[in-house]
């Protein structure tokens, strides 16, 4: 079990890296992508398979007076990055903690929040969390290699939007994501 375990975390980071190299050119797919699916398959990926099979996500999704529009981007990388948030909740909350996804548009933008009623981050690390391989003090003891949420801003400015983080230690945290609506 110990072997298939490591052997699975080393192919996730030769994925990630794989990624981030790849992501450096700047080049992505532009096609229209619906972020009701991208969300849904997201939530599916970070449960499959995982000890958070049973943890429960609340997805809203702005449905009145219309539903969300699509973003132009490309799928695929789209669905990498909400799973690494989620991924990232699972891992920093206990299993009664709530966590949620909330997407809404301003007829400009997409937002979508990732949030969870996890320990939190220290306001010191907020600005370093998005830096490679940067490990917070109190992710030490968690496992994990700091290149989750490098990955998720580059995938998040590649589409031409921004990613912020508003956290309250023992609280929980909010990652608020903004994509622009395709035309």
């Amino acid at each position: 079990d110990r072997i298939a375990q490591q052997t699975a975390r080393l192919q996730k980071l030769i994925v990630d890296l794989r990624w981030l190299t790849e992501l450096d050119e700047g080049s992505i797919e532009q096609a229209p992508v619906d972020l009701n699916d991208v969300l849904a398959e997201a939530i599916m990926l970070a449960q499959d398979g995982t000890k958070y099979a049973e943890r429960q996500v609340t997805l809203n999704v702005q449905q009145t007076p219309w539903p969300l529009s699509h973003v132009l981007g490309d799928r695929e990388l789209l669905v990498v990055a909400f799973r690494n948030l989620l991924e990232n909740s699972f891992k920093y909350t206990a299993d009664g903690d709530r966590v949620e996804i909330r997407a809404l548009e301003n007829g400009h933008q997409a937002m979508i929040e990732v949030a969870d009623s996890g320990h939190g981050i220290a306001a010191a690390e907020q600005e370093l969390i998005f830096e490679n391989l940067y490990r917070g003090q109190d992710a030490r003891d968690i496992p994990g290699r700091g290149l989750g949420l490098p990955l998720v801003q580059q995938i998040v400015i590649l589409h031409g939007g921004q990613i912020s983080v508003r956290s309250r230690p023992q609280t929980g945290t909010v990652f608020t994501v903004w994509l622009p609506l395709a035309p």
